[in-house]
């Protein structure tokens, strides 16, 4: 669930002494959109429309700096498993809020759970070679060998066989489990560039590219 929001107390934008009216005029339009944007997003949320919920969300912290709304920013991300972002706004809440104890130790354990979940995702390969129409029936063999390799800990014989299958067919699949070996090899470089090579392939929204 998202964090309720005492929107009169925690939407107020403070007016430095000696502001204009139309300073203090501007900055009651900035809590009225942001009040707008909030429920906007709380009802986006509650629809499974975590997406929309999220860009809401964000457009309403920018106009506050809330720590509340950093949090459920955070929340939004962490449900879509995007796991950096949900991080970096967990981090926001905890250095510009005042959490009590037992919510400063939830969100640290939130943040921890994120991380591990991308050590796990970053460690995992694809198991599931792309369709018959993607894969010649050479690049598919190479591919689930390379997969029971991984699996079997022969990462130097998985490696063989995912370039093997690159080379048949340079789908987005193959590029990730070359740079998932490549890690397990040590060979941090090769997997910067396998990871770069896949990361071209993806739509600019896609949510792994939080998570690499």
């Amino acid at each position: 669930m998202l964090r309720a929001l005492a929107l009169a107390s925690l939407l107020v934008v403070s007016v430095p002494l000696g502001s204009t009216p139309s300073t203090a005029h501007a900055q009651d339009d900035r809590v009225a959109q942001a009040r707008t944007l909030f429920t906007e997003g709380q009802r986006a949320y509650d629809a499974g429309r975590f997406e929309e919920a999220a860009e809401k969300m964000k457009a309403a912290y920018e106009l506050t700096r809330s720590a509340e709304l950093a949090f459920n920013v955070g929340r939004v991300y962490e449900r879509m498993s995007a796991y950096e972002e949900a991080i970096r706004y967990f981090r926001i809440y905890l250095r510009q809020g005042s959490p009590d104890e037992a919510a400063r130790a939830d969100v640290q354990a939130r943040i921890s759970a994120l991380q591990a979940a991308q050590r796990r995702q970053r460690e995992q390969v694809f198991s599931a070679a792309p369709s018959n129409d993607e894969l010649t029936q050479e690049a598919r063999a190479f591919f689930l060998r390379g997969v029971a390799m991984y699996r079997r800990r022969q990462y130097e014989a998985a490696m063989q066989a995912f370039i093997a299958a690159h080379r048949f067919a340079p789908l987005p699949e193959v590029l990730y489990n070359l740079a998932v070996t490549a890690e397990k090899l040590g060979s941090r470089q090769d997997a910067i560039d396998y990871y770069r090579e896949y990361l071209r392939g993806l739509p600019e929204n896609a949510p792994d590219r939080g998570a690499i």
